[in-house]
């Protein structure tokens, strides 16, 4: 599947007016939504999908062809005063070797990789449904927590833009750059998931830091024309009710809060 990457601004993608996150107020980590009017980017490696932003470069997939076309490259970053000759001899003997089958080397490359791009990426799992039953059960503590709704397009610009999250039967099959362009590639991994998550129907953001990303970085306080309203839980107790309506004058504003059931 060709993906077109959009360079431009928000107004030339379309978002919803609203994105959700549900959480759970009982969790210390979760209440700091509210609270410090935070949002938490987290690195892949805390997902629970295997597969979510982890999907492998197929490098053992390529043709004798590609597989020179990546030496090629390979070569001229790291060693680029090879004369032709030199350059020709090395990606001959790769590839005669057959280095880009070798499973081992793969899987350790590809460990290395993901590793280093996980301290660095940080993601926001959004969605655009307020009333996703399963939503409710496995991230807003079985209907006793909430769901805080934000202004999308003020989110998205102080977090640095968002897209929609695609989901397909089958992963996409991801060739090394210059076969396959990196930044296709990258887009795949973050924005490709697999058919068995689609109820989740999700819309994220990411953000990228060069350096790593302490945990004090990927807790980012947003501002308070960012949140549009906070909806409770059916099942939320009546202590909880106050408390959270509490923190959220105090911490936000006056906003909308809603109950479950005048919304869903």
């Amino acid at each position: 599947m060709e993906v077109t990457i959009n360079h431009g601004t928000l107004d030339d993608i379309e978002f919803p007016e609203i994105v959700y996150k549900y959480r759970d107020w009982n969790n210390d980590w979760n209440k700091k939504f509210i609270t410090e009017r935070e949002v938490y980017m987290a690195s892949p490696s805390q997902f629970e999908d295997k597969l979510d932003c982890k999907i492998p470069v197929s490098y053992e997939m390529m043709t004798e062809n590609q597989a020179e076309q990546f030496y090629d490259r390979l070569s001229r970053l790291a060693q680029p005063n090879l004369s032709r000759q030199q350059r020709r001899k090395e990606i001959r003997d790769r590839i005669n070797a057959k280095e880009y089958k070798n499973e081992l080397k793969n899987e350790q490359y590809q460990k290395f990789y993901f590793d280093q791009y996980f301290q660095r990426i940080g993601i926001l799992s959004l969605t655009a449904e307020p009333c996703l039953d399963e939503m409710w059960k496995k991230y807003a503590n079985d209907n006793k927590g909430f769901c805080v709704g934000y202004n999308s397009r003020i989110l998205f610009e102080h977090l640095g833009g968002g897209a929609k999250v695609e989901y397909f039967d089958e992963i996409p099959i991801l060739l090394p750059d210059p076969i396959m362009n990196r930044e296709e590639i990258r887009y795949k991994q973050v924005y490709f998931k697999e058919r068995k998550w689609e109820f989740e129907q999700e819309y994220r953001t990411q953000k990228f830091w060069f350096d790593g990303a302490t945990i004090d970085d990927r807790n980012i306080k947003i501002p308070k024309e960012a949140f549009n309203t906070v909806i409770l839980g059916k099942d939320m107790t009546e202590e909880d009710k106050l408390d959270i309506t509490n923190a959220i004058r105090e911490n936000i504003g006056e906003i909308k809060i809603i109950e479950h059931k005048n919304v869903c």
